[in-house]
């Protein structure tokens, strides 16, 4: 199973938004999105713990961060 993946059109957008994460507890790192996106083909993706997505979610769009997208990432050791 894979760790969340919320994908964001920008890096500005992934990086407001791990900072707005981070300051409300919640881990956050970005990765650059590898598979095109509804026909884009440049995005990022904020990667979130297990069962924080949906919190994620809610403070992204609360504070203005437009999400494009989710998925899941593999977990690599």
């Amino acid at each position: 199973m894979g760790v969340p993946a919320i994908q964001v059109s920008s890096v500005t957008y992934a990086l407001r938004g791990q900072k707005i994460l981070r300051s409300m507890g919640i881990k956050a790192e970005i990765q650059r999105t590898t598979e095109k996106v509804k026909g884009k083909s440049c995005s990022y993706s904020i990667i979130v713990p297990e069962g924080k997505k949906a919190d994620a979610e809610k403070i992204l769009t609360k504070n203005g961060i437009r999400m494009i997208g989710h998925s899941e990432r593999e977990v690599t050791d």
